[in-house]
């Protein structure tokens, strides 16, 4: 086991004993090169301390001159401050709602369990952006009940900030096809071998999806949360000749294949993924477009 220094072990020890007992115990005194060296950065420790301090119900220092609040009372006050974060909580993420509020909604009321499951579950998101998307749920689902369902409200419950940054950036690189709603993350083909690649090889091409933003650690948390499909999708095999319309956010591509047994490969979001990209206001990456049409370039002919 490594060695912590002294000195600041012991300072952690005493925070420790100050936020979760209510006060600290007698120690003896010492002074360590250690300390002197972090006493900016221990200042600055002790003020975030206080604060997490009070938060927690404990007082951030001893009361001189003042009884002490029993084990009892400070537990009573975290738990009244716990309480009073968790409605500043909903409030605030009903304040948000009305920003996204649509101006036409169904003349179907909101399903009251349904209110009631996503109440208990925004009691506890105090994180801004985490703040904005619950609003904007609440607002489409006023808009229109039924577009969110409850299985989508549990997983975004526990999906953390790095997680929804993870998915925003998987929404700017999607694309769908006509008439679909799925959406797709395409980043290879596969050309199926015909008499001569028997001989020469399969012809296949993969775009690294990392130097767009999305790293494979990315798409794996993704996946664990059932946002994306577990395996990589293949599309039938494209006819030649015959048009395929994509949709990358505000540009409209039109492609066919130059050759037989083309099959394109993509990850492909799963039904509560799509329910939550409609909410990411994600922007389309140009980057992400011109290589995608580099890439598939030797099997697809792009009009326009």
């Amino acid at each position: 086991m490594q060695k912590i220094s002294a000195g600041r072990g012991h300072q952690r020890l005493l925070q420790l004993a100050r936020s979760q007992l209510g006060h600290e115990f007698e120690t003896k005194a010492t002074t360590t090169d250690a300390d002197s060296a972090s006493l900016v950065q221990k200042s600055d420790f002790n003020q975030r301390h206080q604060r997490l301090a009070q938060r927690s119900g404990a007082p951030a220092h001893a009361d001189t001159g003042f009884k002490a609040p029993t084990l009892s009372q400070r537990a009573e006050r975290r738990e009244r401050m716990h309480k009073e974060r968790q409605q500043a909580n909903l409030e605030k993420i009903m304040a948000l709602a009305l920003d996204y509020c649509p101006e036409y909604v169904a003349e179907m009321d909101v399903d009251p369990d349904w209110f009631q499951q996503y109440c208990d579950l925004v009691l506890n998101i105090s994180n801004q952006t985490m703040q904005q998307l619950w609003a904007k749920i609440l607002a489409g689902e006023i808009g229109q009940p039924g577009s969110f369902s409850l299985k989508t409200l549990f997983l975004l419950q526990r999906m953390s900030f790095k997680e929804a940054l993870a998915l925003q950036k998987a929404a700017s690189l999607t694309c769908r096809v006509r008439l679909q709603d799925s959406g797709h993350i395409y980043f290879g083909y596969v050309r199926k071998p015909s008499i001569w690649q028997v001989l020469t090889g399969r012809s296949k091409a993969v775009l690294n999806l990392s130097q767009f933003g999305l790293t494979f650690p990315q798409i794996l948390s993704l996946i664990d949360l059932n946002l994306l499909h577990q395996i990589e999708i293949e599309s039938g095999e494209l006819i030649p000749d015959q048009a395929l319309q994509l949709q990358y956010h505000q540009h409209q591509l039109t492609c066919k294949a130059k050759h037989s047994g083309v099959v394109l490969q993509y990850y492909k979001f799963t039904a509560v993924g799509v329910e939550l990209l409609p909410l990411l206001n994600s922007q389309a990456n140009p980057a992400y477009l011109q290589a995608v049409k580099q890439l598939f370039s030797p099997v697809l002919d792009f009009e326009g």
